[in-house]
């Protein structure tokens, strides 16, 4: 194995061919990020298969739980379909990894967009609602002018909107000098 440089416990070959123990390929995938495919260790080409080249009949732990790993590896490396109860399973993983991500400054960047976005839609739909005039009855003594209502809630339509456009104006300001030193 060229990973260990042993002789090959669990060997598997690669679609380029090359021969590795199957606990060092795994753990060289479980090392980096799991959401895509390894480049093989000598050549650096996509590894979409592992072919087992040890014998499947052992009955003992370690094969199996390492034939699990090869399998589950080939189910979501080598382009074959997959069921969608395997799709949630690997959910907590891209759960984590998406929590992670957000805790980045890009990632607290897109919160802020997403949300600044969420806002605009709010208002948009807000400005395009129904006033308040066709809604409200006029036989009730104690109501307000709904002309005035519906003037109140454009304005704050308005400074929202304005609010917002200043915070992403922040936000770029900030963000504008890491892009001119990257």
């Amino acid at each position: 194995c060229p990973v260990c440089l042993q002789t090959a416990v669990f060997p598997v070959q690669t679609n380029c061919g090359h021969l590795f123990c199957a606990p060092c390929l795994i753990a060289y995938w479980r090392h980096g990020s799991w959401l895509a495919a390894i480049s093989c260790p000598m050549c650096r080409q996509k590894v979409s298969v592992m072919c087992n080249l040890f014998n499947e009949s052992r009955s003992d732990h370690q094969s199996r739980e390492v034939l699990g790993e090869i399998t589950d590896y080939n189910k979501r490396y080598s382009g074959a379909p997959r069921r969608v109860i395997e799709h949630l399973r690997d959910a907590p993983l891209l759960l984590r990894l998406l929590l992670r991500g957000l805790g980045t400054i890009g990632g607290l960047v897109w919160l802020f967009v997403i949300r600044v976005a969420l806002c605009c839609v709010g208002a948009m739909m807000s400005m395009s609602s129904p006033s308040l005039e066709a809604l409200a009855s006029t036989d009730k003594p104690l109501e307000t002018d709904p002309s005035l209502c519906g003037l109140l809630g454009v304005l704050d339509d308005l400074v929202v909107v304005i609010l917002l456009l200043i915070c992403v104006i922040n936000i770029n300001q900030e963000m504008a000098p890491e892009r001119r030193g990257q």
